[in-house]
């Protein structure tokens, strides 16, 4: 069957399919054949943008001749592909004469493996995730940079919890209870608590038409900057704008701003926030401890602040999700909204996306912890584990139903 025809009339290709190394194929066809297998970057629902065209990088005259071939990536069932890509990287291609050829198609291949052994396997990436700017306004796609990512440095990559957080913002802020006053803000009410790639921290800035300032880790911010950097435009387009600072939630009333965020916004390193984000900020024993010491460090005492965090549910993490909800009912904090929703990772060593639930939530100060004077310290929390009410019990009742999503 011929690859164009079956792109056009929208057929699954099997392996058989494609151009067999024992017929000899040509240098172009091998090319041709490995753009079409080009497996995006996974986004995590239809209306996300894939419209990156791949083409194959021809550096010398003689190259040049074998152009590469723009085309969208055709539907091919997996089955015996790994072989067929493992099988093309290890012949020596002796029918091509071109020794520069070779290495282009032996490098698309590669490529083409690693798309499809999972994120974990996969070198930086780029992709754009359509967020909505306001119910009827219009949607913008930002780009985010990921650097390859490994283990311990989890920060590098879009969880699935940012972006649904970033899709749900719109929504919180055309709720009053939610987000009290969220399309009047004064400058620097917004801050994102561990930003990894920064989606929900630049959607916060669109969405709501202000400035936010990001946080991490002092090797996570490198990356963040960038990606405030090419999303200027489209912050600029709601006037929101993005900064960004070291901010380590062992010791939360410190912050090393970024040189931008002192010179264009006047940030202090005292800066307190009516709003504070989080997303998927829990994944080692000692991070529900930290998170509310950072919060409480920097969320104002006032009855219009809020903090919006969304966790993922993961049977393996369940410890520390109820531990941070019991903290932060401990220091005066209350849920005044949540809700449970579905979204896609595309963490492991395999391809595919996996179905991940998580849980969004809204706090508040109980009235009684209002203003300065009422402030709880971190170190004085008594942690009622044994507490339950509605929110924990639903809670519970949903990690009881995962089954076989983590």
């Amino acid at each position: 069957m011929d690859n164009e025809n079956a792109e056009r009339n929208g057929q699954v290709l099997h392996v058989l399919d494609l151009p067999q190394l024992y017929t000899r194929p040509s240098a172009q066809e091998l090319l041709n054949t490995l753009t079409l297998l080009t497996s995006e970057p996974p986004s995590w629902e239809g209306s996300d943008t894939e419209d990156d065209e791949t083409s194959m990088d021809v550096k010398s005259a003689r190259r040049q001749s074998i152009s590469a071939v723009k085309a969208q990536p055709v539907q091919i069932n997996p089955e015996g592909l790994t072989t067929y890509l493992t099988r093309i990287i290890a012949s020596d291609l002796r029918w091509i004469e071109d020794d520069d050829v070779k290495e282009d198609i032996w490098e698309a291949a590669s490529i083409r493996l690693s798309e499809r052994s999972g994120r974990t396997a996969m070198g930086a990436i780029s992709r754009k995730f359509r967020i909505p700017a306001a119910k009827e306004g219009p949607s913008e796609d930002i780009e985010i940079h990921e650097p390859a990512l490994t283990a311990d440095n989890l920060g590098l990559k879009t969880w699935a919890s940012s972006y649904l957080l970033s899709r749900r913002l719109w929504r919180l802020a055309a709720d009053e209870s939610s987000l009290p006053g969220a399309k009047d803000l004064p400058p620097h009410s917004v801050l994102e608590l561990g930003s990894g790639t920064g989606l929900v921290g630049l959607a916060a800035a669109m969405v709501l038409g202000t400035d936010v300032l990001l946080t991490d880790l002092p090797e996570i911010v490198e990356n963040l900057d960038r990606n405030a950097l090419s999303n200027e435009e489209i912050l600029d387009r709601h006037n929101g704008s993005a900064y960004t600072a070291v901010l380590d939630w062992t010791e939360p009333s410190s912050m090393e701003l970024s040189l931008k965020a002192v010179k264009e916004a006047d940030y202090q390193e005292s800066q307190h926030f009516r709003f504070i984000f989080a997303a998927d900020p829990l994944y080692s024993p000692e991070h529900p401890g930290w998170l509310v010491q950072a919060i409480l460090a920097r969320l104002l005492r006032e009855a219009a602040a809020r903090v919006v965090v969304e966790l993922p549910l993961r049977t393996a993490y369940q410890p520390q999700v109820e531990e941070f909800l019991n903290r932060m009912q401990a220091a005066g904090l209350k849920i005044c909204n949540e809700g449970y929703e579905t979204g896609y990772d595309d963490w492991g060593s395999q391809g595919g996306r996996k179905a991940v639930r998580c849980w969004w939530t809204v706090w508040s100060w109980e009235t009684a912890y209002l203003g300065e004077s009422h402030a709880v310290e971190h170190d004085e929390i008594t942690v009622q584990a044994n507490d339950m009410g509605e929110s924990h019990q639903q809670l519970l009742a949903e990690f009881k139903g995962l089954g076989d999503w983590d």
